[in-house]
């Protein structure tokens, strides 16, 4: 959850500077190195508990290490894929003036 707000909070910076896309683009890039590197430590730390022998009592640490791995990747997985799609979606008609505006003002330099 924080990671996508860090994310958008990115892109309404870069909205100030370029378009929508690129701001999309540049903010992912940008973010997509940290998300991971927190993503794939918390996920090593996890695999002790998933990958431990069952014992009484282990039962739910290595059901919790499953659902917690889980719904990290997904969560991930919605940070970097769903979140910006989602986000553009619902600025379509903002980016698509701002295509139209960039395309006519190269046109206009040639």
């Amino acid at each position: 959850m924080t990671n996508a707000i860090v994310l958008l909070d990115r892109v309404k910076q870069n909205e100030q500077k370029m378009t929508i896309r690129e701001a999309l683009i540049e903010a992912t890039a940008t973010r997509m190195r940290p998300i991971f590197m927190t993503a794939t430590a918390t996920i090593c730390a996890m695999l002790p508990l998933l990958l431990k022998e069952t014992e009484t009592g282990s039962l739910v640490s290595q059901s919790l290490a499953i659902v917690v791995i889980g719904g990290l990747a997904m969560a991930t997985l919605l940070t970097l894929i769903v979140i910006p799609c989602i986000y553009e979606l619902l600025y379509f008609r903002k980016s698509k003036k701002q295509r139209a505006s960039q395309s006519t003002d190269q046109n206009i330099s040639l």
